[in-house]
């Protein structure tokens, strides 16, 4: 069965004021499973990431406020969240997926 647990990164627990909730190992966390999905398709590489990317807004959603500061925070709590379990992962389709998407998406943000 393949799965890993998505843990929340340790900069957005400190930054959450819950730190100490971390250092006794109750770090909020979630599990993704991808045993059901082709990592040599497409189709089944982004499915997974998208899979890690709900799982990485829901360990993060402690954070998730329109409080300009904290959006931010929360923004980089995910974006260190997804980073984090495509490395556990370690499947290099998966990686370039990710890779492609994070090029596109600050090529947009460039545009406007």
């Amino acid at each position: 069965m393949k799965k890993f647990k998505l843990l929340l990164p340790a900069v957005a627990l400190a930054v959450a004021g819950i730190a100490g909730a971390a250092s006794r190992g109750e770090a909020p966390s979630t599990l993704v499973r991808y045993d059901d999905l082709n990592l040599n398709s497409k189709a089944g590489v982004a499915k997974l990431h998208a899979r890690i990317r709900g799982a990485a807004e829901i360990v993060c959603v402690t954070l998730d406020s329109r409080v300009l500061g904290l959006r931010e925070q929360y923004d980089r709590c995910v974006t260190e969240a997804v980073s984090q379990a495509i490395a556990t992962v370690d499947n290099v389709n998966l990686t370039d997926f990710h890779r492609k998407t994070r090029l596109v998406g600050r090529q947009v943000v460039a545009r406007n």
